[in-house]
């Protein structure tokens, strides 16, 4: 995939290293020298100093035979902007970082994907993990209404030598066990072991009671 990123803040140089590291050839433009000079003494990456609002920029970095055009910075019109000037080149796929929950709309109404109020979704995620640290991951999914998450299962657990259909869960849905490495789409019969790394899918507020199940 030919990707190009826009912002070299924490999101920016994050993405750098997980688009590199999947084998995509990877353009970076930043208004900051220094950072452009940082990240591509680390990752073999094209570097672009610009304005990637202006047009001119965006043509440099061949925006126009983009697969993907990701904007990560913290100013939300420079954002739509790039996204709208990518967009009209001919980027395939644009996405953007929309820090402030009043200007989501006007994403919306430009039809370009985006991911909302990162520095919230990670005081949450950090709040959430205090809260219940038997939860190993999440993802909030319909507005906070119901979450994916993940639990190992420890070895006093209730859930240890139990079947599926024996634990009797109610709000959530067990959507994947793994163990050894292995993936195992459960079923009724499937027997939960110590160290099972389980996926559930529930409602937001069954999921401690769900959780206690697998891990103590």
């Amino acid at each position: 995939m030919y990707l190009i990123i826009v912002g070299l803040g924490g999101i920016g140089r994050n993405l750098v290293d997980i688009a590199t590291k999947d084998k995509n050839d990877v353009v970076v433009i930043d208004a900051d020298e220094k950072r452009c000079k940082e990240i591509a003494s680390k990752y073999d990456v094209l570097t672009i100093v610009g304005d990637a609002t202006q047009k001119s920029t965006l043509e440099e970095a061949n925006a126009q035979r983009a697969n993907a055009l990701i904007a990560t910075t913290s100013d939300d019109a420079n954002n739509l902007l790039m996204a709208l000037t990518a967009k009209e080149l001919g980027t395939k796929n644009i996405v953007a970082v929309v820090n402030q929950e009043e200007h989501v709309e006007m994403f919306k109404k430009a039809d370009i994907s985006m991911i909302e109020k990162p520095d919230m979704t990670v005081a949450r995620h950090l709040y959430l993990q205090a809260k219940r640290p038997k939860v190993k991951d999440f993802i909030s999914v319909g507005g906070g209404k119901a979450e994916i998450f993940e639990v190992i299962v420890s070895k006093d657990s209730r859930a240890v030598g139990k079947e599926l259909s024996q634990l009797n869960i109610r709000g959530g849905i067990v959507v994947a066990v793994e163990r050894n490495g292995d993936m195992i789409l459960p079923k009724g019969d499937t027997v939960f072991k110590a160290g099972d790394l389980v996926t559930v899918f529930a409602m937001s507020k069954d999921v401690e009671l769900i959780s206690a199940l697998f891990a103590l």
